[in-house]
């Protein structure tokens, strides 16, 4: 037996508990981890409260690091003994979670444990932001919110890399060091972003906004914008995007 920690009902936090299990066993193309690290992600937090719907009892997690120590039928890219990260398991609030080999990454010798779970899916989400969403190009200027985030911290350090200026937003002195630290050009505070925006861009607007914040910002994304910018918006942690009522 093993342990996993599992929902039976939506709810807060208080719903999760500690429980036994049993160790999975690997199927074709899948490996069997031994969880070292365990992401926790808003979608997590989606799926235990009822927002995103699933079935219970329900262990959360899709992201993880951890050591290979049994694999399944037609396995070939990997063997017992190998460290592995994912962004794309499941149920890796757990001691032992079962991951498809195609979607297991290899982990370097010089990442830790921690590192390697905690960067698949926030930093597959800030390639693609700057890469698919809209390509930021060197000379751009980008405005980012939650810059302290996890995602905000890489898109960043992404962004810096690729030419950009970078203006983001968080709601503490002590974010705003770590946002800094990352790269930031510019750091403000959430109330009145948009004018400040404006100010810092001679009144033309950014080419783009990358918002994962939703509700509260949304407005001032778009007011942030230059001519033909581009907002894009992954998450929504204050809350869905209220639809518009406009009729014109």
């Amino acid at each position: 037996m093993t342990h996993a920690i599992i929902a039976r009902k939506a709810g807060g936090p208080e719903v999760l508990e500690l429980t036994e299990a049993e160790v999975p066993v690997p199927g074709p193309r899948q490996l069997l981890v031994k969880v070292a690290a365990a992401g926790v992600n808003f979608i997590d937090t989606y799926q235990r409260s009822g927002i995103y719907k699933v079935e219970y009892p329900f262990t959360p997690g899709s992201e993880s690091a951890g050591t290979v120590v049994a694999i399944g039928a037609d396995v070939v890219d990997f063997t017992v003994g190998d460290r592995i990260a994912t962004a794309e398991g499941s149920r890796s609030y757990a001691e032992y979670t079962l991951v498809d080999a195609d979607k297991a990454l290899p982990v370097p010798d010089g990442v830790d444990d921690h590192t390697a779970a905690a960067l698949p899916l926030q930093g597959m989400t800030a390639h693609y932001l700057i890469n698919s969403s809209f390509r930021v190009e060197p000379g751009h200027t980008v405005l980012t919110h939650a810059g302290a985030g996890g995602v905000g911290l890489i898109l960043t350090q992404l962004l810096k890399a690729r030419g950009a200026r970078v203006i983001t937003t968080v709601s503490s002195d002590e974010k705003e060091a770590l946002a800094r630290e990352a790269g930031a050009d510019e750091v403000l505070r959430y109330s009145g972003f948009a004018d400040k925006v404006r100010e810092l861009t001679d009144g033309e607007g950014v080419n783009v906004v990358y918002d994962g914040v939703g509700k509260d910002t949304f407005d001032g994304s778009l007011a942030s914008l230059r001519i033909r910018g581009a907002l894009v918006l992954f998450g929504a942690a204050s809350g869905p995007v209220p639809r518009s009522t406009r009729s014109d």
